[in-house]
């Protein structure tokens, strides 16, 4: 795992936008012995607030991976520098936002800056089948391009 400045280790959230598709990454995960903490609408409450309480603290072991239901019915406020990835665009687009500004933003003992630019990276995975999720996060013109475009990869700054 590569080291942050201060010596804390880089961490990860994967945002998953079904329970679908967070039982599949959690069985991959477990087949292939990947530390990982995952946080459902299911989730027990002392195991919410023990894997947040580790991801503020810098000490989460592994990958973080939390579904869309949780964040919708729970709201859970993740705080901490963390690399983020979504494993499919939210339903919801404000979620994205909210999300990054969270879990992006710069460590407490740092100044504030605006989201991913201050502290860490957000990565969304999208295929041309995305269209409308991706509609909503960055308009009509820009996602029609983006699907069309021969690019692997865009950057938001």
């Amino acid at each position: 795992e590569p080291a942050r400045p201060g010596g804390r280790r880089a961490q990860a959230v994967l945002f998953v936008p079904s329970y679908f598709d967070f039982v599949r990454v959690r069985q991959l995960l477990r087949d292939e012995d990947v530390p990982f903490v995952g946080l459902s609408e299911y989730s027990e409450p002392p195991d919410v607030a023990r894997a947040r309480a580790a991801l503020q603290r810098g000490e989460l072991e592994g990958l973080l991976v939390y579904t869309e239901r949780a964040h919708f019915f729970r709201r859970h406020l993740l705080k901490g520098d963390a690399q983020l990835a979504f494993y499919g665009l939210p339903s919801y687009a404000h979620f994205y936002p909210e999300l990054a500004q969270m879990l992006c933003a710069a460590p407490s003992d740092q100044p504030r800056g605006g989201g991913a630019a201050a502290g860490g990276t957000c990565v969304a995975l999208f295929s041309k089948y995305d269209l409308q999720p991706l509609r909503r996060l960055v308009g009509d013109a820009r996602a029609a391009r983006m699907v069309a475009d021969r690019e692997t990869s865009f950057l938001f700054q």
